[in-house]
């Protein structure tokens, strides 16, 4: 099990606008790929943060490479709209301690 996070520095004038563009992106991997729901977070726009930023994070089972021929043409038409909006981007990955992966180790 892996979560994993998109995280997308802004400023603060765009929080709103790539949140709802990340939101797009999430429901149509949702939609078209079975991929698990997205939780979308900002942090710094109306809490406190050193930067603006904007996430989605998710958990799926596991990590494998995601092919063009795979991306919804959606999800190509939001992302040319974010980018622009975004002064960084990284995409993070996570192994969940899961109960059977302490088994395994200990």
């Amino acid at each position: 099990m892996f979560l994993i996070r998109r995280v997308c520095k802004v400023e603060r004038k765009d929080c709103w606008q790539v949140a709802k563009l990340l939101k797009d992106i999430c429901d149509s991997y949702e939609e078209n790929t079975g991929r698990g729901k997205a939780t979308i977070y900002i942090g710094g726009a109306g809490t406190p943060a050193d930067e603006f930023t904007v996430c989605a994070e998710w958990m799926q089972e596991t990590i494998d490479a995601n092919r063009m021929p795979n991306v919804p043409q959606s999800v190509l038409d939001a992302n040319a709209e974010m980018f622009p909006l975004i002064t960084d981007y990284k995409i993070e990955f996570f192994e969940v301690a899961t109960e059977e992966k302490f088994a395994e180790r200990f």
